[in-house]
C-alpha cells in the first residue's frame, strides 16, 4: 500500500512538471500537448543599455566662440572688441566614457578640447583732450580651452535601438588667450575666465548595430550641440 501511495505522489509531481512545461490545445475534441515557449527576459526588457555596459564616445561640438565667452565674463578691454573674421576653429572635440550602474543610471567622464585663431578690432581713445581721438586697430588672437567633467546620466531606453537621456556634469576648465594687443595682459585674460565647468544637457542615442550608435546632444555649458558615435562594450 505504501508503495502505491509513493508511486501515486511521484506520478502527480511528474504530471504537474509536464503541464508546467506545456500548453494543452484541443483538436477535434482530442487534447494535444505542446511545449511552452521559454520566456526570454531580454524580450521583456528591450533596453539597449544594461547594467555593466561601457560606452566610449567621440563627438564634435558646435560652436566655440572665445571672444564672446571672454566678453561674457566681462574682461576689461575685450568688452569693446568685435570679431572681424575667424581664421581657424576646431570647435569642440569631445571624448567620453560612461559606465551603466543599471538600466537607468550611468556615471562617466568627459574631456573636451577647443581652439580658434581669429582677428578682431577694438576701439580705444588716444590722448586726454576734451575731444577724444578714437582709433580702431586690428589684432590677431589665439584661444584654447580644455574642459574635464564628471557626469551622471539618466536613460529612458525607449526601445531596443533608441535611448533618450538627460545628463549633468561638473568639473574644471582652462582657458588660454594669446594676443599681441598691447592693452591686454594675456595671463590676466586666461586667469579671469571662470575655471569651473558645469553642463546640463538632453539627447538621444540611436543604435545602428547592437554595439554601435549615433548620438546627438543639446545643452548649456560647453557646446550648444554635439553629434558623434558611441561604441558599447559589456
Amino acid at each position: 500500500m505504501k508503495k502505491l501511495i509513493l508511486l501515486f505522489v511521484l506520478g502527480l509531481c511528474m504530471s504537474n512538471h509536464l503541464m508546467a512545461q506545456t500548453d494543452t490545445i484541443w483538436v477535434n475534441g482530442v487534447p494535444k500537448l505542446n511545449k511552452k515557449k521559454n520566456i526570454n527576459i531580454e524580450e521583456l526588457n528591450p533596453s539597449p543599455l544594461k547594467k555593466d555596459d561601457y560606452l566610449f564616445e567621440v563627438s564634435y561640438g558646435y560652436p566655440f566662440m572665445p571672444l564672446k565667452e571672454a566678453n561674457f565674463f566681462g574682461l576689461g578691454n575685450l568688452s569693446s572688441a568685435n570679431l572681424i573674421r575667424t581664421i581657424k576653429n576646431s570647435n569642440h572635440i569631445c571624448l567620453a566614457t560612461d559606465y551603466q550602474l543599471n538600466d537607468e543610471f550611468s556615471v562617466g567622464l568627459e574631456l573636451t578640447y577647443a581652439s580658434a585663431d581669429f582677428e578682431y578690432n577694438r576701439s580705444y581713445t588716444l590722448g586726454t583732450s576734451t575731444i577724444p581721438n578714437r582709433k580702431d586697430t586690428i589684432y590677431a588672437a589665439h584661444a584654447k580651452k580644455i574642459r574635464f567633467l564628471a557626469k551622471i546620466s539618466y536613460h529612458l531606453n525607449i526601445s531596443e535601438r533608441f535611448d533618450a537621456f538627460g545628463t549633468a556634469g561638473f568639473g574644471v576648465k582652462q582657458f588660454v588667450y594669446t594676443t599681441k594687443d598691447s592693452q591686454i595682459n594675456n595671463a590676466d585674460v586666461s586667469n579671469s575666465i571662470f575655471p569651473v565647468a558645469i553642463r546640463v544637457a538632453i539627447g538621444g542615442r540611436f543604435f545602428l548595430k547592437p554595439n554601435l550608435a549615433i548620438h546627438i546632444e543639446g545643452g548649456l555649458g560647453g557646446p550648444l550641440m554635439q553629434i558623434g558615435l558611441s561604441y558599447k562594450m559589456h
